[in-house]
């Protein structure tokens, strides 16, 4: 018999915190109740790219009601801009966010030609009988700030609200008879737009000298339609404007006076879905963590004979601290991370998605550091790398329960964290024409992910004693260790460029990241007594992320963009 450790308490704790990730998730998508939320609509540009939307509009109904089209930016996808579409939809607003091809779950065709992505969005309006085609607005975050073009030329565009993105010094004047309100909303640590550079702009619009031009005031007037204003709020970044509770706001107000309306639904409900979600989050890492001894005891224990060491291979570092050990897999992974990346840097000149590419380059080039660490650690102990390497896929009966459980568990997992940030801040799933990429970078990363548990759950977690607060130390250290490697190269990065972009855009999307594969190599490893599990769940998050956030770019233009 298979003993599943579903103690009463254990059973008590599953269901509450399975009712909490549930109760979440339904208030999740009724809130606003104001608002009817319809999901995976999708249209077809003139060129025959395949464009993912959503729309959110009010419950109530009625006609000639004002609509927003919102444009995303680079590697984000329309989930990142849902707030703001929620916000606009529950004060009278048709909102659609959209994913820009080669984006989310758009498809993508050569010429890259992504104005005609927004025509296709405002075609799909036109269809629907209910929305006034003459009060349309437009909302860009950072690349979506390239709606413009259109704006500049289509009349019917009323109101242009750029975040974190450039305004074009010659797009069309706000008249009385052809009203154009531009708000641009700045953080005062965005890594993409200088503050400089937004006023010139405006100055040009304005006809004022750009020595006279101050953010958070107000040029021209909405009676006029032709209002200009440049919101700069001092605690946020590039990445954090699209979530950001006072821009948000201050769009939604910016529309509301753009179109004179009369607002359905008072209340400001981002605050409250941020309660929503982390009680979303608490609740479905809770259930996950609860869940995999009992997940990973069916699938590998035929009986409780056969439940092995856990600890099944040590390599002799008795004469290294756990401090001794910290410190040389930092210096590795940071001194040997160059030619650890140079090395890889060739497949990413032929790898698809090159961010993606990208990603994964980095990661590789610490796991090229800690190879070398694995082969001096090794060569101590007259055990060689090869051997090190392959004892975790040892036994074909348990390599295949292993596997079985790490595709139950990963899938789990990416469900938990799909239904909380995929659908509401960072969309997690690719389209159907990156579909086939996942394989390659799943290969990838459950590499880099088995090598940095090699280290971090074989050698470091095996010198501490099975207690929580232990446990807490290497989960620390876990995160700790790419975090820190990524930190130094990404400011490598950001000086080539010359701009903190990649460095303020994945840095906490990293920490993030890194804090949730590491707990999970923690508690997979206590609980099989091997690294595949742990490997496996990680690299089905880490690849779907990458895979969904990388546009269609070969990694020899990627790196002409870095260098250049």
């Amino acid at each position: 018999m298979i003993k599943l450790n579903l103690t009463k308490k254990r059973i008590a704790l599953i269901s509450i915190f399975l009712a909490i990730f549930t109760v979440g998730t339904i208030f999740m998508f009724i809130t606003p109740p104001s608002v009817k939320s319809t999901y995976g609509l999708s249209t077809q540009t003139s060129d025959g790219v395949t464009i993912s939307f959503n729309v959110f509009e009010p419950s109530s109904g009625g006609l000639n009601k004002p609509a927003i089209i919102i444009g995303h930016g680079s590697m984000v996808n329309k989930e990142m801009v849902k707030g703001y579409a929620l916000e606009l939809a529950a004060v009278g607003f048709v909102a659609v966010p959209f994913d820009f091809r080669g984006h989310g779950q758009s498809t993508m065709v050569e010429p890259d030609n992504k104005t005609k992505d927004i025509i296709a969005i405002k075609e799909y309006l036109s269809t629907r009988g209910d929305v006034d085609m003459n009060s349309l607005g437009y909302i860009g975050y950072s690349m979506g700030g390239l709606g413009q073009e259109l704006i500049h030329q289509d009349l019917t565009f009323k109101c242009f609200i750029g975040i974190g993105t450039w305004l074009y010094p010659d797009l069309r004047n706000g008249s009385l008879v052809d009203p154009l309100n531009v708000l641009m909303i700045q953080a005062l640590f965005d890594e993409a737009v200088e503050l400089p550079v937004l006023k010139e702009s405006l100055a040009n619009r304005t006809g004022i000298p750009v020595s006279n031009i101050d953010s958070n005031k107000l040029y021209g007037s909405f009676q006029e339609g032709n209002a200009s204003m440049i919101y700069l709020d001092d605690n946020s970044n590039h990445l954090t404007l699209a979530w950001d509770e006072d821009f948000i706001r201050e769009a939604r107000d910016w529309a509301i006076n753009s179109f004179d309306l009369d607002v359905v639904d008072e209340t400001y409900y981002v605050n409250i879905r941020g309660l929503i979600f982390l009680m979303q989050v608490i609740g479905g890492i809770a259930l996950f963590f609860l869940t995999v001894e009992p997940l990973i005891r069916l699938s590998l224990c035929q009986n409780e004979e056969k439940e092995r060491d856990f600890h099944y291979f040590k390599p002799e570092t008795k004469e290294s601290s756990i401090k001794s050990i910290s410190i040389k897999v930092v210096l590795y992974s940071i001194v040997l991370g160059i030619p650890g990346v140079l090395i890889f840097i060739p497949l990413l000149l032929i790898l698809p998605l090159a961010v993606a590419g990208f990603v994964v380059t980095l990661l590789f080039g610490q796991t090229f550091g800690l190879l070398v660490l694995l082969w001096r650690i090794g060569k101590k102990s007259d055990t060689s790398l090869k051997t090190i390497l392959s004892i975790p896929f040892k036994g074909r009966n348990l390599l295949l329960r292993q596997v079985i459980a790490g595709a139950v568990l990963g899938a789990m997992l990416f469900i938990i964290v799909y239904l909380s940030v995929g659908l509401n801040y960072l969309g997690l799933v690719p389209s159907i024409t990156k579909i086939w990429t996942i394989p390659i970078y799943f290969v990838i990363c459950f590499f880099v992910i088995l090598i940095l548990n090699l280290v971090t759950q074989v050698i470091i977690q095996n010198k501490f004693t099975d207690t929580i607060k232990n446990n807490l130390k290497v989960l620390f250290l876990g995160t700790l260790f790419p975090l820190l490697y990524y930190i130094v190269y990404l400011l490598l990065v950001s000086v080539l460029m010359r701009s903190l972009f990649y460095f303020g855009t994945f840095i906490p999307i990293s920490i993030l990241m890194f804090t949730l594969t590491s707990g999970v190599s923690v508690v997979s490893y206590k609980k099989t007594g091997n690294i595949i599990v742990g490997a496996i769940i990680n690299a089905v998050l880490l690849t779907f992320l990458i895979v969904t956030i990388s546009p269609p770019q070969n990694g020899l233009s990627f790196i002409a963009r870095l260098l250049f």
